[in-house]
C-alpha cells in the first residue's frame, strides 16, 4: 500500500514522472518471485492498467523487459545485464584480467580470451592473446557468438539468475555443427554440470575445427560478469586436454573473481543461481 501511494500520489516537482514510473515498474519486476503480469503491476504501483501497459511496452521495446508469449507476463531483460556489465567494465575488468590471461597464455601456449554477454544474448570478445602455435583459431575482438554452443557462453549461463537464462534461451537453439546442443533440456543438464566442475567445454559445437574451455568470472554477488576462455584447434582437444585446461582456466577465473569481490568457495560454486537468491 505504501508503494502504491508513493507511486500514484507523490507530488514531486523536480522529477520526470514517466521515468519515475518506468523505473518503478523495473523495481517491481525485479522484486517479483517470477514473471509478473500487467494486473499485478497495476495493483502494486497504484497505476491504471493502460498506463502500466504503455510503460511495459516501451521497456520491452528497449530490451529492459521480456514478455513470455504464453503467460503474457514479464521479467527482466538483457539490457539491464548489459548496463551492469558495462559498470563492471568501468572497474577495468580487462586490466584486472590481463595479468591472469598472460600467465594462462604462458603456461598453455593456446589462445586465451575474455568475453562478456551482450544485450542480445551473445558472447562478445573484449580481449585476447593469440596462440604461439602455427595452427591456431582466429579470434576476432568484438565478434558476437551464440551462448549455447561456445564454452564461454555455457560457463556464463551456469552463474546467471534463472529468469535471465530463460530470456537468453527464449528462441530456438540453432544448430551449427553435428555436436551443437539444440534441446534446451540437454543444455540445462550441461549447465548444471558446469556448476559442479567450474568450467565449460566446447567440443566443436560452433565450428567443427575449433574447441575450447571457459570458466565464469563472477562479481561480489557470485553472478557471472564475464568469462575467461581458451580456444584451440579441435585436433588438439582430447578429453584429457579438456580436463587439464578446464581445471586450469577455472582456477584462473577464480583469481579474477576474487579481485572483483566474489566469495568463490565450493558451496557457492556448486549451487545454482536460484539457490543463491537470484531467480
Amino acid at each position: 500500500m505504501e508503494q502504491r501511494s508513493a507511486m500514484a500520489n507523490n507530488p514531486r516537482r523536480n522529477t520526470v514522472q514517466s521515468l519515475e514510473r518506468g523505473l518503478g515498474v523495473l523495481e517491481a519486476v525485479s522484486a517479483a518471485n517470477g514473471p509478473i503480469g500487467i494486473t499485478e503491476l497495476s495493483r502494486q504501483l497504484g497505476l491504471a492498467k493502460g498506463s502500466v501497459s504503455r510503460l511495459v511496452t516501451t521497456l520491452v521495446k528497449l530490451n529492459f523487459l521480456v514478455r513470455d508469449p504464453e503467460t503474457r507476463k514479464y521479467q527482466l531483460g538483457l539490457k539491464l545485464w548489459e548496463l551492469g556489465s558495462k559498470s563492471i567494465t568501468r572497474l577495468d575488468i580487462r586490466g584486472v584480467a590481463r595479468p591472469v590471461m598472460e600467465e594462462l597464455h604462458r603456461v598453455t601456449g593456446e589462445t586465451v580470451h575474455l568475453t562478456v554477454l551482450s544485450s542480445e544474448g551473445k558472447m562478445v570478445f573484449l580481449d585476447k592473446l593469440d596462440s604461439t602455435r602455427s595452427i591456431r583459431p582466429n579470434v576476432q575482438l568484438g565478434a558476437h557468438l551464440p551462448v549455447h554452443c561456445v564454452a564461454n557462453g555455457k560457463a556464463v549461463l551456469a552463474f546467471l539468475p534463472e529468469n535471465q537464462v530463460a530470456a537468453i534461451l527464449a528462441n530456438r537453439l540453432q544448430r551449427f555443427t553435428d555436436t551443437t546442443i539444440t534441446k534446451k533440456g540437454d543444455l540445462m543438464a550441461v549447465v548444471e554440470g558446469i556448476r559442479g566442475t567450474g568450467y565449460a567445454v566446447n567440443a566443436g559445437e560452433f565450428r567443427e575445427d575449433v574447441s575450447g574451455v571457459a570458466a565464469a568470472i563472477c562479481d561480489h554477488t557470485n553472478y557471472a560478469v564475464a568469462a575467461l576462455g581458451i580456444s584451440l584447434p579441435s585436433s588438439r582437444m582430447t578429453e584429457a586436454e579438456a580436463r587439464k585446461l578446464g581445471i586450469l582456466v577455472a582456477e584462473k577465473a577464480r583469481e579474477i573473481s576474487t579481485t572483483l569481490g566474489s566469495q568463490h568457495d565450493e558451496a557457492s560454486r556448486g549451487s545454482s543461481p536460484s539457490s543463491r537468491g537470484g531467480a
